[in-house]
């Protein structure tokens, strides 16, 4: 009987850290990828991550980002977990360094542009270093609701074998927030 009492305290406590999320899918021609970011306080947050590649393989990633917003200005720095499994080249992980920053231009459309990088001594299990970029356009149809069109490259370099490149190219999204 105690287990049943023990669900739903659970599922309260799920909730609660879930309240205040920002959710996003991706979607390109040959990559799918899911991301869920939650605010930990005004200037903090914590998300993650996981992308789907039908040529390369699987990423996850987790981050804690300090945030900012000044006006139409809003930044976001901090450290970001990743481990990849390629089909094709031995799997790695990294703790990259990076961020993102946003304008808004008008009141429904931001410009956003980002990238992380770890270098070797940040690079584990056969990596040597990872970069990452993207830069997107979005409309934002209402404060909760918003699509972008955006081009993103992400690519590990290995110790001994050749770079890999997980994704490079044109990616279209949705966003919400609740």
């Amino acid at each position: 009987m105690k287990k049943y009492v023990y669900i739903p305290m659970l599922l309260a406590a799920l909730s609660s850290s879930v309240y205040a999320a920002d959710f996003n899918f991706n979607l390109s021609e040959d990559v799918a990828s899911i991301e869920m970011r939650s605010r930990l306080s005004d200037n903090a947050t914590f998300g993650g991550g996981y992308t789907y590649s039908d040529k390369k393989g699987q990423l996850a990633h987790f981050s804690i980002l300090m945030t900012h917003e000044d006006g139409p200005h809003s930044f976001a720095i901090g450290p970001k977990f990743v481990h990849v499994w390629f089909d094709d080249a031995p799997n790695g992980n990294a703790v990259a360094v990076g961020g993102q920053y946003s304008l808004q231009v008008s009141k429904n459309i931001s410009l956003i542009g980002g990238g992380y990088y770890a270098p070797s001594v940040l690079s584990f299990s056969n990596l040597d270093g990872y970069t990452e970029y993207e830069g997107k356009v979005q409309y934002r149809f209402n404060p909760n609701l918003a699509i972008y069109v955006g081009y993103k490259k992400s690519r590990f370099k290995y110790e001994h074998t050749r770079s890999r490149t997980f994704e490079d190219g044109v990616f279209f999204g949705i966003g919400s927030r609740f």
